[in-house]
């Protein structure tokens, strides 16, 4: 039963998502290295409503779905005993003020280069938040087709 649910998450998904494929994998990939998932359930999460794609078990436990695992803000290799409840909108908050944050430091920065004479590490650095941008936007664009889909 829980296979069926995962391929009827991922037709539904697979239609809404741009690069899905990749999105998946990278979640999956993700989701095995990280250390509040023990081959079943995820630890972390205390499972507060039901309108979240993943494959349900019993009681409160999850066994996520890579597209969660791919935008899981408490991916870590360090394990911490402490639960959270999953919330998509608590998620989408917090990326949507992590983009707010790397979009303020990016003015930042180009502000700086204007000068004649600015050191090439500002250049790497700006380069690098660009990245963490795209990375970003990319998890925003997902939790709100997440959310539309879902909720």
């Amino acid at each position: 039963m829980e296979k069926f649910r995962e391929i009827l998450i991922d037709i539904t998904l697979s239609s809404h998502i741009p690069s899905y494929k990749d999105l998946f994998y990278e979640g999956k990939k993700k989701r095995d290295l990280c250390a509040y998932y023990d081959g079943t359930y995820c630890k972390r999460f205390r499972i507060t409503s039901t309108n979240i794609p993943a494959n349900w078990i019993s009681g409160n436990k999850m066994n996520p779905h890579p597209i969660i695992c791919f935008v899981c803000p408490h991916f870590s290799i360090r394990y911490e005993e402490k639960e959270v409840a999953l919330d998509l909108f608590d998620i989408l908050l917090y990326y949507e003020e992590l983009r707010e944050t790397i979009e303020r430091e990016i003015n930042f920065i180009e502000n700086k280069m204007m000068g004649i004479n600015y050191p090439l590490s500002l250049k790497r650095r700006r380069d690098d938040l660009i990245a963490l941008l795209n990375d970003v936007t990319i998890k925003i664009k997902v939790l709100k087709e997440l959310l539309r889909i879902f909720k």
